[in-house]
């Protein structure tokens, strides 16, 4: 079998009987790396290719694992007594009293708005919030999902909605929306990684094929002096159909229009965000100024690497969580977006003594080990650590490191909002899923802030 092709992986995973789930608990390989793989989103090394094929080979413990039926159970739910030693560890550190008084400061002390953006791609309003928070007006916004779109609305009252659908937007209508909102500083925006096929043969089905494009059809009339465009990091190694790399045709489409492009892997918790979160931005500086794009210098991070640097330890999950009331599965506080998810009874027996950093898979007796999956699910995060990437999944404690480090429950839309570095006040709507979503998805705030305050020294 060769891996390297993702189609190849999936037709003879399904000959084998295994469902994707099972093929990673087969390899240890995370099932969202194996969707990435199969969908030709990555592309594997050599070396992991070679053992997956190692491993696919033992016919013998495949097909026991393909004949495994998934053991059902009856779901009963019981409330949990509070445990004091627990309780005791929840104690508030003085990270969180620093860490939650400024995130209050820069919504209510936010910049004179000097400078105008428009956002694309906008989501619940992440990278927004943050350009906003630096003296950034922007002046007007397009996304595609009505439940995100309102959240935004009900944020960036100001901000001119130009549509949902990007792809819907002819030149003419963007000619009329660039006049109307007047000289545009700066365009941000991440198109979904699925939007960047750029060349080649493509899905024609597929509308997401071209939204790239869209994003470079705002660049071409509003000719704003910077562009920045934000993604995932797996984005680095994604290839188009011609067998490219996106990344670098990315960088020549911006260099075709006139503009400087380089691109920055970075990780919010180096720039003060609570949480291991690892993002790609493409940064464009219009070729006039003579200016060769830069991103921040980290804020955070380990303090011995560097005595020379005013660098601060990273913020940890009780940084950003400390200061909430302690909730067990199924409890509720004052605060609506801080209710947690009332979880099965032998979901909490899978996890009631596991440790933090560590997986019920980990359990040393097999009756306490979830019957499917591998170790990032239903694991414990680490309280004096950075959180975990926020995923939309967060509420689901089979999740990917979604179980909170001391409770035993999954986490709530108040934490997810912390760790991402939204402030109390943003507004989420009402409806639970798209909360979950535009928090999942979102840039944090507190990252996009320290990007365009340095944007604006520099380049603004």
């Amino acid at each position: 079998m060769n891996f390297a092709s993702g189609a190849t992986l999936r037709t003879a995973r399904e000959k084998m009987g295994l469902s994707q789930a099972k093929l990673a608990e087969l390899t240890g390989i995370p099932q969202h790396m194996l969707s990435a793989y199969e969908l030709q989103k990555a592309v594997p090394d050599r070396a992991l290719a070679a053992r997956v094929t190692e491993i696919l080979a033992d016919v013998g413990k495949v097909e026991e694992l393909a004949r495994r039926k998934k053991r059902y159970r009856v779901h009963s739910y019981e409330p949990i007594a509070h445990d004091p030693v627990r309780i005791a560890r929840h104690s508030r550190t003085v990270g969180n009293i620093e860490y939650v008084e400024l995130l209050n400061r820069l919504g209510t002390c936010a910049s004179p708005k000097t400078r105008t953006a428009l956002s694309l791609f906008a989501g619940c309003g992440g990278l927004s919030l943050g350009f906003d928070w630096a003296g950034y007006a922007i002046k007007g916004f397009l996304e595609l999902d009505e439940g995100l779109r309102s959240i935004y609305r009900a944020n960036f009252v100001s901000s001119v909605e130009l549509g949902g659908d990007i792809s819907l937007l002819d030149e003419e209508k963007i000619e009329h929306a660039a006049k109307d909102l007047g000289s545009i500083d700066l365009i941000i925006g991440g198109p979904p990684c699925q939007g960047f096929s750029l060349s080649g043969k493509r899905a024609v089905n597929d509308p997401r094929n071209t939204l790239f494009r869209d994003y470079l059809r705002f660049v071409d009339v509003c000719r704003p002096r910077v562009a920045v465009l934000e993604n995932v990091r797996l984005l680095s190694s994604m290839k188009s159909p011609n067998g490219g790399y996106v990344r670098d045709e990315i960088q020549r489409e911006f260099a075709a229009r006139g503009y400087r492009v380089e691109r920055f892997a970075v990780n919010a918790k180096n720039f003060g965000v609570p949480q291991h979160r690892e993002r790609l931005f493409f940064i464009a500086i219009r070729s006039d100024l003579n200016r060769d794009p830069s991103f921040p210098s980290p804020t955070h991070g380990a303090v011995a690497d560097d005595l020379f640097r005013n660098i601060s330890p990273p913020r940890t999950f009780a940084d950003a969580c400390s200061d909430l009331p302690y909730l067990e599965s199924g409890e509720q506080s004052n605060d609506p977006l801080h209710a947690a998810v009332t979880h099965p009874k032998h979901n909490i027996e899978w996890l009631w003594d596991v440790e933090e950093g560590y997986s019920a898979h980990e359990n040393l007796d097999p009756a306490k080990r979830p019957p499917s999956g591998y170790n990032t699910t239903y694991k414990r995060q680490v309280w004096l650590e950075p959180g975990a990437t926020v995923q939309t999944t967060f509420g689901m404690i089979s999740g990917c490191r979604n179980v909170h480090p001391i409770a035993t429950r999954a986490l709530t839309v108040r934490e997810a909002a912390r760790l991402q570095s939204f402030p109390d006040d943003f507004f989420f709507g009402e409806a639970l899923g798209t909360m979950r979503t535009g928090i999942g998805n979102a840039v944090p705030p507190l990252l996009a802030y320290q990007l365009a305050a340095h944007l604006a020294s520099e380049f603004l």
